[in-house]
């Protein structure tokens, strides 16, 4: 089953301005974590199975997976790379 993907506004806007290959990066990691979260991401810090890691070339992002919900929510991006 896919996860609904939630940004907040400033996430999002952090999104948007990031270089179009970052964008597609993470575009690519989200798409894939929605089908399956666990299988698609790393954890974070001690392995919770709630809060984790998907990255891609030089683009970071953290995500709360919701299961009760079905929800992936990014909680902040990280760019290390210059395009």
């Amino acid at each position: 089953m896919t996860y609904r993907l939630h940004f907040s506004a400033d996430v999002f806007e952090t999104y948007k301005q990031l270089p179009d290959g970052a964008r597609r990066d993470l575009a690519v990691c989200l798409v894939d974590a929605q089908q399956d979260p666990l299988a698609r991401s790393e954890p974070y810090g001690q392995d919770d199975g709630i809060v984790r890691t998907v990255a891609r070339g030089h683009v970071t992002a953290v995500i709360l997976i919701g299961h009760d919900t079905r929800t992936l929510t990014v909680l902040t991006i990280a760019y290390a790379g210059s395009e």
